[in-house]
């Protein structure tokens, strides 16, 4: 659900000059397949086997072994401009990041 949500708005965060990217820590075989079956047209990218990525942006449970579902906005000069978390909202990740994206431009 997540995914779709970024997946609809894709065109707004290109014309705010922002480029939306979706890291997953399954295996990219399987992740490359559900974005290509969810029409995804944006990068993703896969955190798998280490989950370093979940694990350095301090995301990565151990019970459950999942990362939480958080959205990071960050700037051209790589400082993070927002934070959105929700396990159970997942359109409030699209919403929340697109205003600070439109926000910081």
């Amino acid at each position: 659900m997540e995914l779709k949500c970024f997946r609809d708005v894709v065109n707004d965060f290109e014309e705010a000059g922002a480029q939306v990217l979706g890291v997953s820590v399954d295996p990219f075989p399987s992740q490359g397949a559900f974005a290509k079956e969810l029409q995804v047209t944006f990068p993703l990218l896969s955190d798998w086997p280490t989950y370093k990525t979940a694990k350095d942006y301090q995301v990565w449970r151990e019970s459950p072994p999942l990362p939480e579902r958080v959205t990071y906005v960050i700037d051209k000069e790589g400082i993070i401009r927002g934070v959105i978390e929700s396990e159970t909202d997942m359109e409030v990740h699209s919403r929340e990041a697109l205003r600070i994206v439109q926000e910081v431009a």
